[in-house]
């Protein structure tokens, strides 16, 4: 006997663990809607067989055991450099905060290379993995194009690279992040590799401002 519509539903919130929070939703007001009606549209019944196929079906779940078997540390590097980018960009939030903050949570293919194949994303890794242009300790200026904020803290005194890499906030060239100290002061600024360059006679900078900076 074929299995009804209705046993077809409670195996498929048996295998929750293999559902997106909407699919599960879904199905849930389905199994509630034909409990009180007895019946579902034929939209309905489309969408919710093809997340039994898509998720549900033999084939789906060993593609699926096999993707999460070679969830690698590599890729959940990517996947965390791309999922900090997101979270400040205000994207895949649900997604990218999972990645995140759960440190067993396995995405699905599907939601692995549509968060880090794009274009912003494959912008974001090669901007992570760069080699930082200025190495720590060395002596750098703002340059005309930097955030106006950034100038003014520096006084427009050459700066000492604290340290550089991080998350990336923005998907471009030149975003790697860094910390400066500009020369007498205090406080570090952050900023990117693109708002800086390298100083071009930082001694006689060092002649105008006493600079005993610890590291």
């Amino acid at each position: 006997m074929q299995p009804t519509i209705f046993d077809r539903l409670i195996k498929a919130l048996e295998k929750s663990s293999l559902l997106t929070d909407w699919e599960r939703g879904f199905i849930e007001s389905l199994q509630e809607q034909f409990n009180k009606r007895g019946l579902l549209s034929a939209r309905q019944i489309e969408i919710f067989e093809r997340i039994e196929t898509q998720k549900l079906s033999e084939t789906a779940q060993d593609t699926k055991k096999a993707w999460d078997d070679n969830y690698d540390e590599e890729k959940r590097r990517i996947a965390l450099i791309c999922a900090e980018y997101y979270l400040s960009a205000g994207y895949f939030t649900n997604l990218a905060d999972s990645v995140v903050n759960d440190p067993g949570f396995i995405p699905s293919e599907k939601a692995w290379k549509k968060m880090c194949e794009n274009k912003y994303a494959k912008k974001v890794i090669a901007e992570h993995d760069a080699e930082p242009k200025y190495l720590i300790g060395s002596v750098v200026a703002f340059r005309s194009t930097a955030d106006w904020s950034h100038r003014q803290k520096s006084g427009g005194m050459p700066c000492i690279v604290i340290s550089s890499g991080g998350p990336i906030k923005n998907a471009a060239k030149g975003t790697k992040p860094y910390t400066v100290l500009p020369y007498g002061a205090t406080q570090v600024i952050e900023c990117e590799e693109r708002h800086i360059k390298k100083c071009k006679n930082p001694k006689k900078a060092k002649k105008v401002v006493d600079t005993s900076i610890p590291f």
